[in-house]
């Protein structure tokens, strides 16, 4: 059996295409994946400044009071810089030809409909697919204004309160609700300086970690892009058991005083090497290798142990489906083919790509059903999330329910002649 896996991982190690599929082109993958999505670096906790957006604002009503307490609150409030320059002819034409993405709209009834208390509108105009920022921007916007809404309504509650006092006969206005305006004005503007409530926002230590998971596109890409390649490499126990019954040396292995199955599982185990060669060389590049090249160095989590036994567990799963390949294909064509297209769209689905809570939850429900989903999954609870043992042994035990089925599916259909 080891003679076998030996003689096996001698002949791969001479196949130079082999071992640039395996080590070489996946590093050229995930710079150039970094590169498209412009996620080399900045995602440490040195960049979580927070960002500002410009927004272009059309100010139809220059002298209302509340349109300029609109444009001074988005920046205050909400960290929107609001470009005032253009007139409202000016901005549409500059939005028509792409010139700016977006344009909020302020009429010239704003401050005088807030101030009667009826329904003052503004328009958010977005010609942009950016939808992270249109959708900041909605929020941010919307968060202002309804604050503004508030405190209109509260001011007004509050002198329709005064009024009723004073029809009153026996009023003291010293007591009057009146009174109170100018306080609640005092607090309104002091509370955006001073707010009641501060919202901080961090990761919760996991297992001893650290407090704060630094997360990146190198803890993303390099992850991904490692799990589409190591189970690429399933084709290499399929093509090696195919040459094999080709130029009839199977069938020597089969007439030889060694029993089928420690036959196999020696043809399996150079796979298995090769899968846990490939993570060492990935990781490892995108520890020192990245940084080299501008990015981000990868981290290992804080869980190593964990994460050896992850690895483990998708290299026994590639294993066993280079097997289940190995007995439905008939031709090199179909190892090819099966490979391609079967390993190519499960490693789409299963969020090697891209992850998949950055899609929806539907797409993360259908990537259940591929191991390729398990794998990364696994790999950015530990890698990203800082997580340990218990949050991935779901993700374990799937990978080795997978090698289970591959493995018997696989051994029932293979034909040993």
């Amino acid at each position: 059996m080891l003679s076998i896996a030996w003689k096996d991982l001698l002949i791969l190690f001479k196949d130079r295409n082999a071992l640039i599929g395996a080590f070489l082109l996946p590093i050229v993958f995930i710079v150039v994946y970094l590169g498209v999505l412009g996620q080399g670096g900045g995602g440490g906790a040195d960049g979580g400044e927070t960002k500002q957006v410009t927004l272009v604002v059309v100010n139809n009503d220059p002298e209302g009071a509340a349109a300029r307490s609109l444009i001074e609150n988005l920046g205050r409030q909400a960290n929107i810089v609001a470009d005032t320059q253009y007139d409202e002819a000016t901005a549409r034409a500059k939005l028509e030809a792409r010139e700016i993405e977006r344009m909020l709209l302020i009429p010239a009834t704003f401050s005088a409909d807030a101030a009667a208390g009826r329904e003052a509108n503004v328009r958010l105009i977005n010609n942009s697919l950016d939808r992270g920022t249109n959708e900041a921007l909605l929020m941010g916007v919307t968060g202002v204004t309804r604050q503004m809404s508030l405190e209109q309504q509260i001011v007004a509650s509050l002198e329709r309160l005064g009024a009723m006092q004073r029809a009153n006969p026996s009023f003291d206005p010293a007591t009057s609700a009146e009174v109170a305006v100018p306080i609640a004005r005092r607090q309104f503007e002091e509370s955006r300086d001073r707010p009641l409530v501060a919202v901080t926002s961090g990761v919760p230590a996991s297992l001893g970690g650290q407090e704060q998971v630094q997360i990146s596109g190198i803890q993303i890409g390099v992850p991904g892009m490692s799990v589409l390649f190591i189970f690429l490499t399933a084709q290499i126990t399929a093509r090696s058991i195919y040459d094999e019954k080709k130029t009839g040396t199977f069938r020597r292995l089969i007439a030889a005083p060694l029993r089928k199955w420690p036959m196999l599982t020696g043809k399996l185990i150079p796979n298995f090497i090769v899968v846990l060669l490939q993570v060492v060389f990935l990781f490892a590049a995108g520890m020192f290798l990245m940084p080299l090249l501008g990015m981000d160095a990868l981290r290992l989590g804080n869980d190593i142990p964990a994460l050896v036994l992850l690895v483990l567990s998708i290299a026994l799963c590639c294993t066993t489906l280079g097997l289940l390949i190995a007995a439905v294909a008939r031709t090199e064509a179909q190892i090819g083919g099966i490979a391609a297209l079967v390993l190519w769209v499960l490693a789409f689905l299963g969020g090697a790509f891209i992850p998949l809570f950055l899609i929806n939850e539907s797409m993360a429900t259908l990537g259940q059903v591929t191991p390729h989903y398990w794998a990364v999954t696994g790999f950015y609870d530990l890698l990203t999330r800082g997580q340990g043992l218990g949050a991935i042994l779901d993700s374990i035990l799937v990978l080795l329910g997978f090698s289970a089925a591959f493995f018997v599916i696989g051994a029932w259909r293979f034909e040993w002649d």
